[in-house]
């Protein structure tokens, strides 16, 4: 939710808190801009909600012909069930 004429932060806490009661399961990422140069520009990004059980992921190194390497990211998820990976 974009609010980027707030100059008191209790009303982004509230906003946050909010979104953790709607959402206790997910991912919440605040973003804060900065707005001195006339453009909104991210200056700090952190995550302020995880789930309890995250799938994970796995990388894959493979050394290919010559000096190549190529890698592959496989999530853990995808090895449990279908009724149990999130």
């Amino acid at each position: 939710m974009p609010m980027f004429d707030l100059k008191d932060p209790a009303g982004i806490l509230m906003e946050v808190s909010d979104c953790r009661k709607t959402f206790p399961h997910h991912y919440i990422r605040v973003t804060a801009f900065n707005s001195d140069r006339g453009v909104e520009s991210p200056c700090m990004s952190f995550i302020v909600n995880r789930p309890k059980s995250e799938p994970g992921f796995g990388l894959i190194r493979q050394e290919v012909e010559g000096r190549h390497i190529h890698y592959t990211v496989r999530s853990y998820a995808t090895e449990k069930p279908e009724g149990e990976r999130y």
